[in-house]
């Protein structure tokens, strides 16, 4: 089965409202296809510039923007982030370094000071983590920042260049590589939008906005509890693009860095990025996880192709973006419908192996 197979096969099941999927091979796009719909009427059909919010899939792009200056000598893995942002160097927070932040060991996932509600009030989820006090001895813990992994890297980010991560990963890759992916849309763009909607039943959904007793609701605390992802404010706040758009950067990362001449990143700072860091139950979701630095690699909790050294990272609900730089591909997947999987769900798992199986 080829991936248009695929893609109607699962379009036919009736779980999907609309989607997209892309595959690019020695950094040319061999697959670019989108099916359904932009909102749950069913009203508005996927259109080849539609965009959506492909949540946590955001969070390897912060990351990129910060090993990007690595390898540009603005910033250093083995400094402490106070170095950059010198408010951070509270609480017993002095010696946290920068790979520990990527690697989701600094032991920060909760911003216990910002009040619930509180995200889109300017400086406060900042200041929060500038005092919180670190969970665990830093290094010693690996928990998933959840929440708090996409503030920490734009405050890290602004400090060290004077830009917002919006503006550093709209200038420094979106554009450059002609990707439709943003960390935050200008307005112009939310007319792009499908309308993203929500599955009850989601475990880290529920983990955010119901269920107080998981450390997801501790971390979630500053997300107004209404905020179903759709709302101007949140547009503005998160990552949004496309399959063909994440495919895109991934196109380079799976090229060892560089795509029709452009580097993102130095191949020496993504090779060491894309090492085994950790591999463990992880205390936020209760999965098992394997970490590089801002990457997931392969394990067992979430299918990322069929190469031994692929990397990415999946977004709550299904989206995900990995490389195979093995077979120098790229690959991604971005659902308007969150499914409620707690891996890389029948969707996105369809079209991977029919990916692979047509190479």
């Amino acid at each position: 089965m080829h991936v248009r197979q695929a893609l109607e096969a699962n379009m036919a099941a009736g779980e999907e409202v609309g989607c997209a999927v892309s595959v690019t091979v020695e950094g040319e796009t061999v697959v670019d296809l989108w099916a359904g719909y932009a909102d749950p009427e069913r009203t508005r059909p996927w259109q080849r510039e539609t965009i959506t919010d492909m949540k946590s899939v955001g969070k390897s792009i912060f990351a990129l923007c910060i090993l990007r200056l690595v390898g540009q000598g603005r910033v250093e893995l083995d400094a402490p982030v106070a170095r950059y942002w010198p408010a951070f160097a509270q609480a017993g927070k002095e010696r946290v370094s920068v790979r520990q932040l990527l690697g989701h060991v600094a032991g920060l996932p909760f911003p216990d000071a910002a009040p619930i509600g509180s995200l889109y009030e300017p400086g406060v989820v900042a200041a929060a983590l500038a005092a919180q006090k670190p969970e665990w001895e830093p290094g010693s813990q690996p928990c998933y920042h959840s929440f708090t992994f996409p503030p920490l890297c734009a405050e890290l980010i602004f400090h060290a260049t004077g830009r917002s991560a919006h503006d550093y990963q709209r200038n420094e890759v979106a554009t450059p590589l002609g990707a439709e992916y943003w960390l935050g849309l200008e307005d112009a763009q939310h007319a792009l939008c499908a309308r993203y909607i929500e599955t009850p039943g989601t475990p880290s959904l529920e983990g955010m906005k119901r269920n107080t007793a998981s450390p997801l609701y501790r971390a979630w605390r500053p997300l107004p509890r209404d905020e179903d992802y759709n709302s101007p404010q949140w547009r503005r706040y998160a990552g949004h693009g496309n399959a063909r758009g994440m495919a895109r950067i991934y196109a380079a990362l799976a090229c060892g860095g560089t795509l029709e001449g452009y580097e993102v990143v130095d191949p020496a700072v993504l090779a060491e990025a894309t090492r085994p860091r950790w591999a463990a139950m992880d205390f936020m979701t209760k999965r098992p996880f394997s970490m590089g630095l801002g990457f997931m690699l392969a394990g067992p909790a979430f299918s990322i192709g069929l190469g031994e050294r692929n990397f990415g990272h999946p977004g709550m609900g299904g989206a995900i973006a990995f490389a195979d730089p093995d077979r120098r591909m790229s690959f991604s997947y971005s659902p308007n419908r969150m499914s409620p999987v707690a891996d890389t769900g029948p969707w996105a798992t369809a079209l991977i192996d029919a990916t692979y199986r047509s190479l």
